[in-house]
């Protein structure tokens, strides 16, 4: 194996007998032009997009069985004792008023790079013998979420992983068997030969490349590392036909149609066991529209401007509770395959970087589901004061046993929503 470079650029390449393959621009060449978890736990990450009317959150702690509900969140009574919703929380990645979603799970600061997400570190610990590594879904709704925001996921490299954006890209993903045992093995095989061409003498190359350029090399060989797992996988599970499709796709549907089929499949996929691990980026304009609600969402979350806009931002609101809350009845509903609800091994976290219009400052989050023995439900908590939201994705990470010490900003774990 060699390493070629170009004077017309510093692109250079690493040359084997049977492929050439990019490596990345690397400055050194520019002179010369050149386990399993014990327990099947589940994680569901849940994007909100823009934020709540103020009224929309309790102003005190306490049991929801003592305080209450809001108006907005009356359409979860039922789950009332299932959910708890934090406070005071702050993402030092959140810099940008009109960005939901970009580092919500993350923390990272977007004006310098992104860094790994937390639904892809539970991924590692929780999908390990799962078909699917993790099930990333979003929107082309990003109003929001963050410009060209392609997803809430980021891997190890913080590069963005591009979600599925429909439904009906879900359903073939997990339905779908278009493709023979044979035709999987041949592509499968031809991807694999490439790799198998390209054995990269780390120590040789190094030699030959600036300490600056290493970082790049690292993200390079990690590229090649998450791509033969994902082929291991594929030929993992090339024998092991995916489940009966449990009903026909609509050919159209509304935006509130489309957020509960997402729901339905992604409690399918969790009670098949072909993934334990999902993030969902979830779209407003649609959902508005479905609802005969013809403001733009930027526009409704200046709600001040008119009652109109007040009153519609309020009905939104309760719709979407309404959906969480249908999402927990399938959890619900759905047993796996130990007989078990799919909602007692799951945590499920909901929210958003805004908090109301585009304030970024002590934003809630949503918590539930049973995977967390002693994970404290049905309350009202209020966190002190810009309690960093790192902190609770290390304390949930930490709960379904990621081997970790810290999480992005993360200053601790928080005793406050572990009972």
């Amino acid at each position: 194996m060699s390493i070629l470079t170009t004077t017309a650029s510093r692109r250079s390449f690493l040359k084997s007998a049977t492929a050439c393959l990019a490596l990345p621009c690397l400055d050194t060449f520019a002179a010369t032009g050149a386990a399993s978890p014990a327990a099947k736990k589940r994680m569901i990450f849940l994007g909100q997009g823009f934020g709540f009317l103020p009224e929309f959150y309790p102003t005190e702690s306490g049991r929801f069985s003592e305080i209450g509900l809001t108006e907005g969140l009356s359409p979860l009574r039922k789950h009332q004792d299932d959910i708890t919703l934090l406070g005071n929380l702050l993402n030092l990645g959140a810099v940008k008023p009109h960005e939901g979603s970009t580092t919500f799970l993350t923390g990272a600061n977007q004006n310098g790079k992104n860094s790994v997400s937390c639904d892809q570190v539970a991924a590692e610990r929780l999908c390990r013998d799962t078909r699917y590594s993790h099930l990333t879904l979003s929107t082309v709704d990003d109003k929001g979420h963050g410009n060209r925001c392609l997803s809430m996921a980021w891997d190890r490299t913080g590069s963005p992983i591009t979600g599925l954006n429909t439904s009906l890209e879900l359903y073939d993903k997990l339905f779908s068997s278009q493709e023979s045992r044979e035709q999987v093995m041949r592509r499968i095989k031809t991807r694999r030969s490439v790799l198998d061409g390209l054995e990269v003498n780390a120590r040789s190359i190094s030699r030959q490349i600036a300490s600056t350029d290493k970082e790049k090399l690292d993200e390079f060989y990690q590229t090649i590392r998450q791509v033969e797992l994902g082929l291991k996988r594929q030929l993992d599970w090339v024998n092991t036909p995916k489940p009966a499709a449990p009903y026909a796709h609509p050919e159209t549907m509304d935006g509130e149609t489309e957020v509960k089929l997402m729901f339905d499949m992604i409690a399918l996929a969790f009670q098949a066991d072909q993934t334990r691990v999902s993030s969902y980026m979830m779209p407003s304009q649609s959902i508005l529209s479905s609802m005969g609600i013809t403001i733009p969402v930027h526009a409704l979350s200046h709600y001040n401007i008119s009652e109109e806009r007040k009153v519609n931002a309020a009905l939104r609101d309760k719709k979407c509770t309404e959906l969480f809350g249908y999402l927990l009845d399938q959890l619900k509903d759905k047993k796996d395959l130990g007989g078990q609800s799919i909602y007692d091994s799951c945590v499920i976290s909901y929210g958003t970087n805004i908090k109301s219009s585009h304030g970024l400052k002590g934003f809630p989050l949503f918590l539930s589901g049973g995977g967390i023995k002693n994970l404290r439900l049905g309350e009202s908590i209020k966190l002190p004061k810009d309690t960093p939201l790192a902190n609770v994705w290390l304390t949930l990470l930490q709960q379904v046993g990621a081997p970790i010490d810290r999480f992005s900003h993360s200053t601790g774990t928080l005793s406050e929503i572990i009972g």
